[in-house]
Order: C-alpha cells, then sequence, then structure tokens
C-alpha cells in the first residue's frame, strides 16, 4: 500500500503477571481472557506481544510488517527508527510490583513515563531515592524491603504523571491502574520482590543505577493552548516521547502537528473516533480526522 494510510486500531496483547487485577476490562467494558490481567499491550513492536492491525484494509497485518513495508508512510521521512520506537501499555497493580531499574544506554534502554488512570486511596508508587546515600547502603538493602526506606514514596491519584528515566530505582504500588509510555525495550532488573521467590538481577542493577537520583519524579502539567474547542496541556517531555493532554470542547478536525505519526488514548468522555480506554495509531501518512464530541479528553503521544 502506497499513499494515504488511516487511523489504526491494534488487538490488545494480554499479559497474566502474578501482581496483576481485573480492572482494564472492567473498567474500559473490554472482553478478554478469564483470571487476572497485569498488562494491555495497546502499541507494541516486539516478538513477546506483537501488535496485529484489527481495522481496515490492514487488518491481520503486524506493526513490525507494516513499519518494515510502509516505513515512510507510517513514520515520516525522516525517521532513523528500526522498529516501531515506542511501547504502549495500560497496567492494572493489583498487588505491589517489584522494585526494579532499567538500562539508559546500552542492552535495551528503557524510558518511561506513568500517567495515574486511577489509584486506590492509600495508593503510592516508589520512584528515586528521598536523598542522596552512600552507594554502599544502597547496595547493602537493594535485595530486602529496607531499599524502600531509601526510596520516595509518593502517595498518587487520577492525573499525576511520573517521569521514570531509565536508571532511575521504581515500583508501581498495589491498587494503581496507569497508562504506560515508554520506548521499546522490555529489559528489567528486578532488585526485590516482595518474598515472592522470582529471579533478582542485582549485578546487573548496579551497573546502570543512578545512585544520586534524589530528583522529584511528579512531572507539572503546562497548558500550552486553549481555544473555544480545545485546550491543549503538555504532560511530560523527554527525549524519547512527548505526551499532552486535549480536552476537546465539540467536533474537532484532528490535523498531525508534526510530519511523524502519533498516538490517541481515549482518556474520558465519548468521541467519533476512539472508544473509552482505545489507543489509536495516526499514521505520519493520514489525512484530517474529523473527530465527532460534545467533549472528550484525549491523550496524545508523539515523537520528539
Amino acid at each position: 500500500m502506497r499513499g494515504m494510510l488511516y487511523p489504526l486500531f491494534f488487538t490488545p496483547v494480554y499479559k497474566d503477571y502474578v501482581w496483576g487485577g481485573h480492572q482494564i476490562l472492567k473498567r474500559f467494558q473490554r472482553k478478554g481472557p478469564s483470571g487476572k490481567i497485569a498488562e494491555s499491550w495497546e502499541v507494541s513492536d516486539r516478538e513477546e506481544g506483537m501488535s496485529v492491525v484489527e481495522n481496515g484494509p490492514l487488518q491481520g497485518k503486524t506493526l513490525h510488517a507494516l513499519f518494515s513495508e510502509e516505513k515512510e508512510e507510517l513514520m515520516g521521512k525522516d525517521t532513523h527508527h528500526k522498529r516501531f520506537p515506542l511501547l504502549l501499555k495500560l497496567i492494572d497493580a493489583q498487588d505491589n510490583l517489584s522494585v526494579q531499574v532499567h538500562p539508559s544506554k546500552g542492552a535495551e534502554a528503557k524510558t518511561e513515563a506513568w500517567y495515574i488512570l486511577d489509584s486506590e486511596k492509600d495508593g503510592v508508587v516508589y520512584a528515586g531515592l528521598n536523598q542522596p546515600y552512600p552507594p554502599k547502603e544502597i547496595d547493602e538493602k537493594l535485595p530486602s524491603k529496607e531499599i524502600l526506606s531509601l526510596m520516595r514514596t509518593l502517595p498518587v491519584k487520577q492525573g499525576d504523571m511520573i517521569s521514570i528515566p531509565g536508571g532511575r530505582l521504581h515500583a508501581i504500588g498495589s491498587g494503581c491502574l496507569i497508562f504506560e509510555i515508554q520506548q521499546c525495550s522490555n529489559t528489567t532488573y528486578r532488585v526485590y520482590d516482595w518474598g515472592r521467590g522470582r529471579e533478582l538481577h542485582l549485578d546487573q542493577a548496579k551497573k546502570v543505577l543512578l545512585y544520586d537520583d534524589d530528583s522529584d519524579p511528579r512531572i507539572p502539567p503546562q497548558v500550552l493552548d486553549e481555544t473555544s474547542t480545545y485546550r491543549r496541556t503538555e504532560l511530560i517531555r523527554t527525549s524519547y516521547f512527548i505526551v499532552e493532554k486535549w480536552e476537546l470542547k465539540k467536533t474537532f478536525t484532528w490535523k498531525k502537528l508534526s510530519d511523524q505519526c502519533e498516538m490517541l488514548f481515549s482518556l474520558e468522555g465519548e468521541n467519533s473516533l476512539i472508544p473509552k480506554g482505545r489507543t489509536c495509531l495516526i499514521p505520519a501518512r493520514c489525512s484530517p480526522t474529523p473527530i465527532e464530541t460534545t467533549g472528550c479528553t484525549l491523550l496524545r503521544i508523539s515523537l520528539p
């Protein structure tokens, strides 16, 4: 296919890790497998969870095949990526996730960000250190629950944005529902697992851990523009992705802001393009798309 593409939807890929829950299907009124669901991979170019187009003439084609065969139409002509560069997930943490760290370079680098969709009354995340500590003290406490005493414990609420660059020690606490934006990597070094007995990766973690990482991981929103039709707010900007919140007040024709692709996640309200809780990929070569609504909120994910 050469020429214009169209807004693409992918069949979610569900993961049943031990800490998962039941909120993804329930909250977004989806049909899916019985049992716990920890993650829904919404857009993924990875063999262990490959996205497959579910709509239109490209139905049944994998994201990797689409990237390989229609790279310029999908990504734009100036892309340097060797695969689709981002992985978008929904995460339902019924139980605590392991304390872990991702590499910032080498191996498969992984910077990510968490948009909090919901949390229980006492829901928290752990991210970075609460003050500087000697590396030896951190190393001694890594494989035990004591490591939590050195980390920032952040109560979270709907709408919070948390930055997790490669090298930052982190964990998602129980009761959090999160939309995660990350580099297309699945490299995780686990250092503490709440007694669940899974393998730890202490040596690898020590090589990439940021031992002086005591900066605040919470990113304040910044309103960029407001008109009678929409309100546009930047939530986070990294070297790998940009996330904005678009609050549409009425019907709007969606035009991409660059010559690259972008992704939209339907956060609140109803609209004619994306069901609530679903993700749509708008290819680089795509006609302006009308979105009929009387009020809805979208997350826009784009490349820098």
